[in-house]
């Protein structure tokens, strides 16, 4: 049996692993993203509750979720397009989150793509947006291309770059960067800021690619 062909399998293998712990976690992260949107806006609206446009906005939301397919994301469209802080942050990621569900991937990049563009948005929630995009991404796209989304939050204090550095060692694992990933990876290790569930799946990550 030649050296090449073992390597050829225990590569195979390593695909494999990697894959299945992308199954593993892949759907943990994504939900992650979109609870800490769902509880920084909501944190945000509640003060401002009080005020008749966003009771006006908040029933809109409250009708739009209780809907069926894609009637959901056509009523969240008036929220989304509403001036009112904080529900059409909200109605952005609920639809993301309805066309993620629904395999409508692109959908669902496109709209987080449309939200990122809102010049009055604040830089935690375009944040927010950019990881889920960037998980969205993990399948399709080359990881120059998740790099460049997300090199904002890598490259800045961003308390989402732990998470960001996450993504983007698992899109050079998908990519066969074993050498780059691996280094993004001991780095989350080592940091003792790195949060500790991503430092736990950096370490899992690392016991099956070393």
């Amino acid at each position: 049996m030649s050296d090449a062909f073992i390597r050829e399998v225990d590569e195979d293998l390593r695909q494999k692993q990697i894959n299945n712990l992308w199954k593993k976690y892949g759907k943990f992260i994504i939900g992650i993203a979109f609870g800490i949107v769902l509880l920084v806006s909501g944190r945000a609206l509640y003060s401002s509750f009080v005020e008749s446009k966003y009771i006006e906005q908040a029933n809109a939301f409250s009708k739009a979720v209780k809907l069926d397919g894609s009637e959901i994301t056509a009523a969240l469209e008036p929220v989304i397009a509403s001036d009112v802080d904080g529900y059409e942050i909200i109605a952005t990621f609920k639809k993301a989150e309805l066309e993620t569900a629904a395999n409508n991937i692109q959908g669902a990049i496109s709209t987080l793509d449309q939200f990122i563009k809102f010049g009055t948005v604040a830089s935690v929630y375009k944040d927010m947006a950019n990881i889920q995009a960037a998980i969205l991404e993990l399948d399709t796209e080359e990881s120059d291309v998740v790099r460049a989304r997300l090199a904002l939050i890598l490259n800045g204090t961003s308390k989402f770059r732990y998470i960001a550095n996450e993504i983007l060692a698992l899109s050079e694992l998908r990519n066969d960067e074993i050498e780059a990933a691996i280094l993004r990876l001991e780095a989350l290790v080592v940091d003792v800021e790195t949060p500790a569930g991503v430092k736990n799946r950096a370490d899992q990550y690392l016991s099956v690619i070393k």
